[in-house]
């Protein structure tokens, strides 16, 4: 039976209706963009279970012609199953390569919302729902939403398209990466790819044989520098890091430096946390807590001051960390004890400073990142916790949308679960 719808789907064209509606809603997304740059229109059929597929690339101009783009879709090249295009432009028409993009016009978020806890919400209650809890609170409101016959993309447009500069893709990968880290509760993609593509409307879904839709809101247009004001700000040092980073090309290779900064950042909060603790004792550890306190802050330092400029400044935040001791250490003796870690820096692991500073449980409760194994097991449990009782919460807001009127209809299956027809 799904073999014959499939059929069925495959053999039919498109009516100048829907075309002048494919029409309508890629000009709309297409806003702004250079006529000469290419479209790339991807097909993948599994027609009993033999895959067809089909790659074309078309100009801009092509795609907003009727006359034109009704020859496309329906003179034989694809068929509406599964019939996708590039929500971004290509200088060229030979392939897709990130380095090919021409111009950033769109920038999209795929969430499978079908493999999370709301996969029980239709696709009209699911919209509803981020319209009243995420649109313009949590995350930017979107251009579309596209049902995608099974799932979501959700898509902003670039007012005016930008050409896809290495620092024009890095600002979009960023925006999308956030938006999709705010979605992970709907499984959104947390890839970054800006050669992403969505599905044409008025074709099908394979796997449901749902026809694809779209939800359109006409005037949310954006500049980057719009969405990027919904991203968290970049660290100080950041530019400084970046230019280093470039002189140092080919030299060496710096892996995931940001988690890097925050982990020593977060290190230093914890001795800081450790001698508040120890109500500015620290008996017997002081010279040893300030040899860490120097070490940990040169590093952070280091990401993006030169050597000469970060020794000077851990100097100075160990001599001010030492100067919170009830009894501080003599300031020369600070100085020369800590001094080494201008020559080396030493990456100690979360046990080793542990056993270093005889760090007990209770306190290991108070810190963020120096802890053990036993300390990062209860923390797990107790987020787990509080992950049920977070759905306990979206329990209850789907059931708020019922009296509202927003969900037709709720039956409970089990005290803590339900389903929504």
């Amino acid at each position: 039976m799904q073999a014959l719808r499939k059929s069925n789907h495959i053999n039919r064209e498109f009516s100048d209706n829907e075309i002048k509606e494919i029409q309508k809603f890629l000009r709309h997304m297409l806003v702004g963009v250079k006529l000469e740059q290419y479209i790339k229109i991807f097909n993948y059929i599994d027609y009993y279970s033999n895959p067809i597929y089909a790659y074309r690339s078309f100009t801009v101009k092509e795609l907003l012609s009727f006359k034109r783009l009704k020859q496309i879709l329906n003179e034989g090249q694809f068929e509406p199953v599964n019939l996708f295009y590039s929500v971004n432009t290509y200088k060229s028409y030979e392939n897709s390569s990130d380095s090919n993009i021409g111009q950033i016009t769109n920038i999209l978020i795929d969430i499978d919302y079908k493999k999370s806890y709301f996969n029980k919400l239709t696709k009209d209650e699911f919209i509803k729902m981020m319209e009243y809890e995420y649109f313009g609170t949590i995350i930017p409101c979107p251009s579309a939403i596209i049902y995608t016959g099974n799932n979501f993309h959700i898509t902003y447009k670039i007012k005016y398209p930008v050409n896809a500069t290495d620092k024009a893709k890095a600002l979009a990968k960023r925006i999308q990466k956030e938006i999709s880290n705010k979605l992970s509760d709907f499984n959104a993609d947390k890839s970054v790819n800006l050669t992403t593509s969505t599905r044409f409307l008025y074709t099908y879904n394979s796997k449901t044989m749902n026809m694809v839709t779209a939800k359109v809101y006409e005037d949310k247009l954006y500049e980057l520098r719009d969405l990027q004001q919904w991203m968290p700000e970049l660290p100080n040092w950041y530019d400084k890091w970046k230019n280093q980073k470039k002189k140092n090309k080919g030299k060496k290779k710096v892996h995931n430096v940001f988690n890097l900064y925050n982990l020593l950042q977060t290190r230093l909060g914890d001795l800081e946390k450790i001698q508040e603790l120890r109500d500015y004792s620290c008996h017997g550890y002081r010279e040893l807590i300030c040899f860490l306190y120097r070490n940990f802050a040169i590093q952070s330092l280091l990401i993006g001051d030169s050597p000469e400029d970060a020794a000077k400044q851990a100097e100075r935040m160990m001599l001010e960390f030492n100067s919170r001791f009830k009894r501080l250490l003599i300031e020369k003796n600070a100085e020369s004890k800590t001094r080494n870690v201008e020559r080396k820096q030493y990456n100690f692991k979360n046990e080793t400073i542990i056993t270093m500073l005889n760090i007990k449980d209770h306190e290991q409760r108070e810190l963020k990142t120096i802890i053990d194994d036993n300390e990062y097991m209860r923390r797990q449990r107790a987020y787990d916790e509080k992950r049920k009782e977070e759905r306990k919460k979206a329990r209850r807001n789907v059931k708020w949308y019922l009296c509202q009127g927003h969900i037709k209809k709720i039956t409970k299956l089990q005290e803590d679960d339900f389903y929504i027809e």
